[in-house]
């Protein structure tokens, strides 16, 4: 399974919000923060949601551990989000099943 993806993104806070590039690879997910504070990594072993809302724009992670993450595309374009989404959730499964 190969997989190297990656999207600019907003991530969305209670308050407020940053922008930085969402990066899809083997591993997993991280979300690099352009400011280097909200920088996140998750394996997709720890993931529990991974969908996408196009019409809201929005990507949604869940952690196994509670903690829900929000991305949006800084253009609000929910179409990148739909394609980054389905290209990294059929490596996610096919990584999971190969476990």
């Amino acid at each position: 399974v190969r997989l190297d993806a990656k999207i600019d993104a907003v991530h969305k806070h209670g308050m407020g919000s940053c922008k930085g590039q969402l990066v899809a690879s083997v591993e997993g997910l991280r979300y690099v923060a352009a400011d280097g504070k909200d920088n996140v990594t998750i394996t997709f072993a720890d993931m529990d949601t991974f969908d996408v809302d196009v019409l809201a724009k929005n990507l949604r992670v869940k952690t196994k551990q509670g903690k829900t993450l929000n991305f949006t595309d800084p253009a609000g374009d929910g179409n990148r989000l739909f394609v980054f989404h389905r290209d990294v959730d059929k490596a996610r499964k096919r990584l999971l099943a190969a476990k």
